[in-house]
């Protein structure tokens, strides 16, 4: 009789204290991953590393078709304006050597923009077969489209001898 009553009251203790609250933590933690949407800086610099790879896939993604780019070649008091079509731009990349490096170091980069334009400057270097060939200011003009940064213009001078 006393196993009988010292079971019966192990498990009504172990009962008791089955139906206990157990204090939970309730903190909840939110973990939030930002989705950085790239920035017309970001849309440039992508720019110049498509360049330097050489990737004319690539950057005719970033552009709008048969944009114009502006360069204004100075060479002591003489200054000369041309103009590139796209797909000139990308075929005259696309016919440098592989054998012939090629660098355009930007030195400094400003930006003004909203929500849907955007203009880029870039103050550069252009290093050709490892020696410096010019030094001239990049001007890149981007509007926001399907969620992304696309080229819609780009201006530069070419400054020689300095």
């Amino acid at each position: 009789m006393r196993h009988l009553f010292i079971i019966v009251f192990v498990l009504a203790f172990a009962k008791a204290n089955s139906q206990q609250t157990v204090p939970q933590d309730t903190t909840q933690v939110e973990i939030k991953e930002e989705i950085k949407t790239p920035t017309a800086v970001d849309a440039v610099k992508s720019f110049f590393k498509n360049f330097h790879a050489r990737d004319t896939s690539a950057l005719k993604e970033s552009m709008l078709l048969d944009i114009q780019l502006t360069s204004m070649t100075i060479k002591g008091e003489e200054r000369k304006i041309s103009t590139t079509g796209t797909s000139l731009f990308l075929k005259n990349l696309a016919a440098i050597p592989d054998s012939i490096p090629f660098e355009e170091r930007l030195i400094e980069l400003s930006y003004d923009s909203d929500s849907q334009i955007a203009t880029v400057t870039a103050t550069y270097e252009f290093y050709y077969n490892e020696f410096l060939s010019h030094i001239g200011t990049n001007k890149f003009t981007l509007f926001f489209i399907d969620d992304k940064w696309v080229i819609v213009g780009i201006a530069d001078t070419r400054i020689y001898g300095s």
